[in-house]
């Protein structure tokens, strides 16, 4: 198959690798259909360099269509679309019942001190290949790709797998009380999005008499 791999610093090809297979009975493999680039792949580019090899496939943004499953996997069939978390969480330790999925202490890479490991994103990371392929292998299938149904395009439901999560998570955080305002820092597209879900927030606390005010450096 056809993939997006780092070389060297700076450099990333598309080349030919192996198909991904079913390696656990809790794995799935998944066609990809769609794809997107993330900031943070830039990292790869020079800090996160020293820990990436030559052929390492990237990218951890993506959906597509249950191709095959193991056989442990209940919750998804072949032929389910679905778009798959960029961090790879089994759902079953302390940490995830707490909703910190980024540090499920099942694929957690304390070698690094380091969260849950990420699709296509360096060894600190779990070294898992990442979506920028035609197919990928995604463990822990039962807990992580969330089904799509076919009334959504895969430009909208794409969002779901990270930048719209982060940028949801960041209003959530921040906490603003009733009549405060909200600074949002840079105009990148998790800052567009974020100004966006602050906006439909604000919308009800327009309607209670308080509309805190979006500023965008």
């Amino acid at each position: 198959m056809r993939a997006l791999t780092w070389q060297e610093p700076g450099k990333v090809e598309v080349i030919d690798v192996p198909k991904p297979t079913i390696q656990d009975p809790t794995d799935a493999i998944i066609r990809v259909t769609s794809t997107a680039i993330c900031g943070s792949d830039l990292h790869l580019y020079g800090v996160l360099g020293p820990y990436l090899g030559k052929g390492d496939v990237l990218g951890h943004e993506f959906m597509g269509i249950v191709e095959e499953t193991g056989s442990q996997v209940t919750n998804l069939v072949p032929g389910d679309r679905v778009v798959v978390p960029f961090n790879i969480s089994r759902g079953k330790c302390w940490m995830c019942s707490r909703g910190f999925f980024a540090q499920c202490e099942t694929t957690q890479n304390t070698k690094y001190d380091k969260g849950a490991s990420l699709f296509g994103f360096s060894k600190m990371y779990g070294e898992v290949p990442g979506g920028q392929a035609e197919y990928v292998r995604v463990p822990h299938a039962d807990f992580g790709p969330v089904k799509v149904s076919e009334g959504f395009a895969d430009e909208r439901a794409l969002y779901l797998s990270d930048i719209l999560p982060t940028a949801w998570q960041g209003v959530k955080w921040a906490n603003v009380p009733k009549g405060g305002s909200l600074a949002i820092i840079g105009a990148g597209p998790a800052d567009h999005l974020r100004r966006i879900l602050w906006r439909s927030h604000g919308t009800d606390l327009c309607a209670r008499g308080g509309c805190p005010r979006v500023r965008t450096f």
